[in-house]
């Protein structure tokens, strides 16, 4: 008994000083903050198991924008909106087509089993914009309004740190840092964003099916 507490007390302390967390600020080519950005860590031979993950409607406008998620997350699709919407994907890591009806019905759910970038979209008001970032890694993190986040990650995962967002034009491959020996983290892009992909939203917004005033 004795012998089995010891080990379980080695192998908690083992997975602490396996823990890395790394501090990371993300400018833009202009010094400017980014918000919503991505960032994960390649994954290790442990993975966390997926959680549940929610995508909703709010005043006909996906919330949130972005969505980062691991590979086997379910994610569910409320309606907070007192209109319907017809929420699609064409990409090929999850194609699929959801019709939300307004406010009280029951939210749909949606399990991402493939890595990839899944862009979303909605028939009925054609301004709405939409991502899901499927990742085939626990370790990931999304930038605030100052452009900061925390990444917790395991020291036996990868030591390659991955950056995405939708206005970044560079390729992937660009979009790399190594992460070995490092508690903090300012990265500031040498390439201009794109413009942003979201279109307006009409500045008339009709009453009746798919339209309301707020």
């Amino acid at each position: 008994m004795l012998k089995s507490v010891l080990a379980l007390l080695l192998a908690l302390l083992s997975t602490r000083v396996q823990a890395n967390t790394l501090e990371i600020l993300l400018l833009d080519n202009q010094g400017k903050p980014l918000s919503d950005a991505v960032l994960w860590v390649e994954p290790g031979p442990a993975q966390n198991q997926p959680t549940m993950a929610l995508m909703d409607q709010q005043k006909r406008q996906f919330s949130p924008y972005i969505l980062p998620v691991q590979v086997g997350t379910r994610v569910s699709f409320p309606n907070s909106d007192p209109i319907n919407h017809h929420v699609y994907s064409f990409s090929p890591a999850k194609r699929f087509e959801l019709r939300l009806h307004q406010q009280k019905a029951a939210p749909q759910e949606m399990r991402f089993d493939q890595p990839g970038l899944v862009t979303l979209g909605c028939n009925i008001h054609d301004w709405m914009l939409g991502f899901i970032l499927v990742l085939d890694s626990p370790w990931f993190a999304q930038t605030d309004s100052q452009g900061k986040t925390r990444l917790h990650f395991d020291a036996a995962a990868g030591q390659t740190l991955h950056l995405w967002h939708p206005r970044i034009a560079a390729p992937q491959e660009a979009m790399n840092r190594s992460v070995a020996s490092d508690s903090t983290l300012t990265w500031q892009l040498t390439s201009a964003l794109k413009r942003d992909p979201r279109p307006k939203a009409p500045a008339m917004r009709p009453q009746g099916k798919g339209g309301y005033v707020p």
